[in-house]
């Protein structure tokens, strides 16, 4: 009864949404649920700081190059102004030709005042993709009227300008690099916690597990099984409540049943007096019965036959009433456990017949059987014998002599 309301009341019970997805999902533990858990707010965490990290890093590089070539253009810039100043196309095809021996630079021009130009250097191959850097070429000139050798300021000119022209492959290669080291970063920082909180799961759960184990032995009525405690203090103090328990488990049903054994005692001892004061009661008639036989045959008168027949039967009857009695309080008092075997129907028969045959004459025993058949019963023959021949007994007490008994079988 108990079960079938457990299960209806478990059918009564709503099931959450998730509840078959997380089991789906195999985070049905808390082993599971915990490494779930470290492992999404780690690769977040680890996620986030790879890519604000990342866009930094881009971002400092992307200036740094650029800067880079601003600065190598501003010092063309200055190596140029004689050769623009004096239109020497010699002394600046020099300085763009050692602008492209510079890494990642494409291309070098220069051009007057005016954005004519004077002079283009490049590589045969460009690149698609490519920044420009470009410096203006200044002159400083002597204000109108000063002298040569006085001290005046000076003003600056601009006497033209040159472009670098450079590849942002670099840029590009400088990127994977960084995106490659951040994921790999990323990834060490988020295997490294999970593996962590992977070990701390495995040592709770593992300890719970064997709780669970302990639990379904005591269930099966296992009482000597006791919990391990594990690396953790918290586990180890929960299976040490979980022993305490069983230990006060143990002593109480052993307590119990040494109780209910005592118990038993006390009530067979009572039963077996109360039946004792029965038996002594029942067999105080038949011993009186046999003492006054016996006293009338002890007589000095000789008794004729018909009477020392009488109390020899009376005797008889009586030592039989006894017996049955004292056969009864052992089978009552000392039960013999059915021993059960195999035999077959037609030689228990026969026994039967016999033993009901030397009972009484009386008797009639009708058996209907065939002559082929091999019929067998499996049951204690002496059980069966005694409570046939008892039935027998009965039936003879109760007909007490008014004709004869049948007996079919």
């Amino acid at each position: 009864m108990t079960a079938w309301r457990g299960a209806a009341l478990k059918n009564r019970l709503p099931s959450r949404p998730g509840r078959g997805l997380i089991q789906r999902a195999g985070l049905n533990s808390i082993q599971a649920r915990l490494t779930f858990i470290a492992l999404f707010f780690i690769i977040a965490t680890a996620v986030t700081m790879g890519v604000a990290g990342y866009r930094f890093m881009i971002r400092f590089e992307s200036e740094r190059f650029r800067d880079h070539f601003s600065l190598l253009a501003s010092y063309l810039a200055g190596s140029a102004e004689l050769g623009v100043l004096l239109g020497n196309e010699e002394i600046l095809a020099a300085l763009c030709d050692g602008m492209l021996k510079i890494d990642d630079v494409q291309w070098v021009e220069v051009v007057d005042r005016s954005g004519t130009l004077i002079l283009r250097r490049s590589h045969p191959d460009l690149d698609r993709e490519w920044g420009v850097a470009k410096a203006p070429v200044m002159s400083r000139s002597l204000s109108q009227g000063e002298a040569l050798f006085t001290s005046a300021e000076t003003t600056l000119e601009e006497l033209g300008q040159v472009a670098i022209g450079y590849s942002l492959g670099g840029l590009d290669r400088i990127r994977e690099q960084f995106a490659r080291r951040f994921i790999l970063i990323s990834l060490l920082l988020s295997l490294a916690p999970v593996a962590m909180y992977w070990g701390l799961a495995r040592a709770i759960n593992a300890p719970l597990r064997g709780l669970v184990e302990v639990a379904k032995q005591v269930s099966r009525g296992r009482m000597n099984v006791r919990a391990a405690g594990g690396s953790l203090r918290e586990s180890r103090a929960l299976a040490g409540a979980i022993n305490e328990m069983l230990d006060a488990l143990e002593t109480k049903r052993r307590e119990l049943n040494e109780a209910n054994a005592a118990v038993a005692r006390q009530q067979a001892l009572a039963e077996v007096g109360k039946f004792s004061m029965i038996v002594a009661h029942e067999i105080k008639n038949p011993l009186a019965i046999i003492k006054g036989s016996l006293d009338i045959l002890r007589k000095e008168e000789p008794a004729d036959a018909d009477l020392k027949r009488q109390m020899a039967e009376y005797m008889d009857d009586e030592i039989g009433r006894i017996n049955k009695l004292i056969e009864d309080f052992l089978l009552y008092a000392r039960p013999r456990t059915p021993s059960f075997d195999e035999v077959p129907v037609r030689r228990l028969i026969e026994d039967l017949k016999k033993r009901v045959f030397l009972m009484s004459e009386e008797i009639r025993l009708g058996v209907t059987l065939e002559e082929n058949e091999e019929a067998r019963l499996r049951c204690d023959t002496a059980l069966l014998e005694r409570a046939l021949l008892h039935v027998a007994r009965n039936a003879l007490e109760v007909s007490a002599g008014k004709g004869p008994v049948d007996f079919d079988i």
